[in-house]
């Protein structure tokens, strides 16, 4: 048990770039003559995590984020990492320490993941422990003692308006140009947008009602270019389908029926549509980015921007008036 134990951290410590033999063999030899004065079990896992009370809870949990509106996709991912974690930390519910969490979180670590993924999992563990204290069935949050992990803030780029032109331009088709004017127009996100019909769409006042996250619902408003796009495309649709936006005929299937365009379509079309227009990282939340920061710049108050991205909190708004800071440096070589 004592070689296996020492093997595994080694293979751990390689995977994440260690590779100095002498290092390696040195910690070995301390790892064997530390271990060795202790006796070790292999913890049983396969009976402890789910019992009636635990499944129970973890049931009631997800009733609640489902009843909270937490998206179908969140849901899946809080579920995954439930999953994952309870089962490697193998005990029940109550015997869970903070201890515990850091361990796993470190062997996540250890494993290859970036803090940006351990905070998501640490966020979801956080969640839920907290929910189980809030409901009584936790005598106390463990999360409180775990601390947060420290993430490298980047400020992520909008497109420049050159950018935003050069996307027009080289979008092949008349449905290409309208999911682009209206995710610009909107700063709507791209799940906001597919799930939109033809007929919710208001020309007359150029507005559309987008049913967003926690099943809010909030009014987008359309821009003349936008309209004008929009109306290209759909005078020249011959299907049926009452969506918004759908698919095209592809070569492999040239005969099958137009589709709601999903998420993913729109990811590909925004990322292939940007490599021939000779841009880097072209997807589709960074035309939302550009929205808001172009809205910013130009004077639109910060307040204002929240509603029209959806966001409960300014807080997060705040990112995207990071992104202004050249226009701050430009200003101040100005004026100073």
């Amino acid at each position: 048990m004592i070689k296996r134990i020492t093997e595994e951290a080694i293979a751990m410590l390689m995977q994440n770039g260690i590779k100095d033999k002498k290092q390696i063999e040195t910690l070995r030899d301390v790892l064997l003559v530390t271990l060795s004065k202790y006796e070790i079990k292999e913890k049983e896992t396969s009976l402890v995590v789910y019992d009636s009370t635990d499944a129970n809870i973890i049931q009631r949990f997800f009733v609640a984020k489902t009843t909270c509106g937490l998206s179908a996709r969140s849901l899946t991912y809080y579920k995954q990492i439930l999953k994952k974690s309870l089962e490697t930390i193998g005990k029940h519910l109550k015997d869970i320490t903070a201890d515990d969490i850091r361990a796993y979180l470190t062997m996540t670590r250890l494993k290859g993941s970036s803090n940006v993924t351990l905070n998501n999992e640490r966020r979801v563990l956080s969640s839920f422990f907290t929910w189980c204290h809030d409901e009584e069935f936790l005598p106390r949050n463990i999360m409180k003692r775990v601390d947060k992990i420290k993430v490298e803030k980047k400020v992520k780029k909008p497109f420049t308006e050159e950018e935003m032109e050069r996307l027009r331009t080289f979008a092949k088709t008349d449905r290409d140009k309208a999911i682009i004017e209206f995710l610009y127009s909107t700063g709507c996100r791209v799940s906001e947008m597919v799930a939109l019909n033809r007929d919710d769409i208001d020309y007359e006042s150029r507005e559309v009602t987008v049913l967003g996250k926690g099943n809010k619902q909030r009014k987008v408003f359309l821009s003349y270019r936008c309209i004008a796009a929009l109306q290209t495309y759909q005078s020249k649709r011959l299907d049926k389908d009452p969506a918004l936006f759908v698919s095209m005929p592809s070569n492999r299937f040239p005969h099958r029926d137009s589709q709601r365009l999903l998420a993913s379509g729109v990811e590909f079309m925004i990322r292939t549509t940007g490599k021939r227009a000779g841009i880097d990282n072209a997807h589709p939340h960074r035309i939302r980015r550009t929205a808001a920061t172009f809205a910013l710049r130009r004077g639109m108050p910060i307040e204002q921007v929240s509603k029209m991205l959806g966001h409960e909190d300014l807080k997060t708004t705040t990112i995207y008036a990071n992104s202004t800071l050249d226009e701050v440096k430009a200003s101040h070589d100005k004026f100073i």
